[in-house]
């Protein structure tokens, strides 16, 4: 049974809940070994994160940190716990000319880092998910370091930034 259906004795769980259930945490043995060989604040393999504590506090991650890793991570599995939002999402960013010019030119720098994908790919796998998080909980006093340069006048676009205010705004629900 999820964590908010225990508090409220809803039997059905909030769309956050949903998404958190799609993953588990990966125990601290297997982040140990993980770490050892990924650089990465956090990754997601199948339906296990993995999260860096210690890299992330080292690099300044305050507050509630893990939570929103765990979240942002969780993310990655959208298209599997919330079918529908995932698709309305992508559809949204997909129609917004904004966001396909900053998809391309994101591409472009992700590249001269050694992206060697096809650009759909990088989109879909690595990409997307970041966006979404990066609307959801960057800005100037995150907790997480690694997104506090983002801010909601990054380019999200207009029909995009609308279906996140929705999905925000769902999440909790």
């Amino acid at each position: 049974m999820l964590k908010g259906m225990l508090n409220t004795g809803n039997p059905h769980p909030t769309l956050r809940e949903l998404i958190l259930g799609g993953v588990r945490r990966a125990s601290p043995q297997q982040e140990a070994e993980f770490n050892k060989t990924h650089p990465y604040f956090g990754e997601v393999i199948g339906d296990t994160a993995y999260i860096n504590e210690q890299k992330l506090r080292e690099g300044g991650s305050t507050g509630n940190f893990v939570g929103d890793m765990f979240f942002g991570e969780a993310l990655h599995n959208l298209d599997k716990t919330s079918p529908y939002w995932y698709n309305r999402l992508k559809e949204a960013a997909n129609k917004d000319k904004e966001v396909q010019k900053w998809k391309k030119d994101s591409f472009q720098y992700a590249k001269l880092s050694g992206e060697t994908r096809p650009i759909d790919e990088w989109w879909d796998v690595s990409r997307f998910d970041q966006v979404v998080g990066g609307y959801l909980l960057g800005g100037k006093d995150a907790n997480v370091h690694t997104m506090r340069n983002w801010s909601k006048d990054l380019p999200f676009g207009t029909t995009f930034r609308e279906e996140l205010e929705e999905f925000k705004q769902a999440l909790d629900r």
